[in-house]
Parts: structure tokens; C-alpha cells; sequence
């Protein structure tokens, strides 16, 4: 009967050894799949936020949209809507993305104040593939010199 008892034993903690190993193994498989998740957002934010800034340079080193258009375009990807917004396109990796599909799509905003002309403010902002609400936007403002100045 002891060695019964000892076979029964040695079951019972190999049954439990085991419900402990697929408890890790789902909670590890969890905790990855979330850290890929997370990885995935924080390079689209990063690349979101990198063509933002170079969006801005080219704002700030432009006097109207059609300046905008020629400082950022690399082979068609870029062009001005009948809206008046400049818009780029990028795949994942930040190349210009030149078909209708692209992985990130900058807008670009380009207002004119009221109180003075040569002051311009600009949205502009970065949206994901099929995304509706923006990953990153970014203000900015330019004042245009005068010619000769």
C-alpha cells in the first residue's frame, strides 16, 4: 500500500509541476505579446514625431505651400489638396511612398494670420495607415521676411 501512495504522490506533483509550467508559459506569452504591442506603437510615435520635425524645417524654411511642396517631395509623394493642406505620404520605414496606400500620411497646414500676413501658423500633423485621429501633431509658426530684407 506505501508504494501506492508514493506513485499516487509523485503524480499529483508532476500533474501539479505541469499546471505550474502552462501558468508561467501563458503569463510570459502575455507579457510578450504586450511588449510587442508596445514596441510597435513607439516606433510609429518616433517615426510620427521624426517626419513632424522634418514637416516643421520645411515650413520654417519655406514663404508659401508650393515651397513646402518642392523642399519635401521625393518623386511625387507629396502634393497640395484642393483644400489647400500640403499632404506626404511615407511607408513604415519613412521612404516616400508613392501609391495610394501608405504606411504614414503627413498634413500639412499653412494659415496666414489676420493681424499680420507675414506671420503664418501651421498644423501639422501625422496619421497612421487608415487611421482617423492623428499620432502626432505639432504647431508651429513662421514669420516670412520681406523680400530684400
Amino acid at each position: 500500500m506505501k508504494k501506492q501512495e508514493h506513485i499516487t504522490a509523485f503524480y499529483v506533483e508532476t500533474l501539479l509541476l505541469i499546471l505550474v509550467f502552462i501558468a508561467i508559459i501563458l503569463v510570459l506569452t502575455h507579457v510578450f505579446g504586450l511588449g510587442k504591442v508596445q514596441s510597435s506603437r513607439a516606433k510609429l510615435l518616433t517615426n510620427a514625431v521624426c517626419l513632424a520635425e522634418n514637416a516643421a524645417e520645411a515650413v520654417a524654411a519655406s514663404d508659401s505651400p508650393a515651397a513646402v511642396v518642392r523642399l519635401l517631395d521625393e518623386g511625387g509623394n507629396v502634393r497640395v489638396l484642393d483644400s489647400g493642406l500640403v499632404e506626404a505620404d511615407y511607408n513604415s520605414r519613412m521612404e516616400p511612398e508613392l501609391t495610394r496606400d501608405p504606411g504614414l500620411r503627413v498634413l500639412i497646414s499653412w494659415e496666414p494670420t489676420a493681424e499680420d500676413p507675414r506671420l503664418v501658423n501651421s498644423t501639422i500633423s501625422v496619421y497612421g495607415a487608415g487611421k482617423t485621429d492623428a499620432v502626432y501633431e505639432l504647431r508651429t509658426a513662421v514669420l516670412l521676411q520681406e523680400v530684400g530684407s
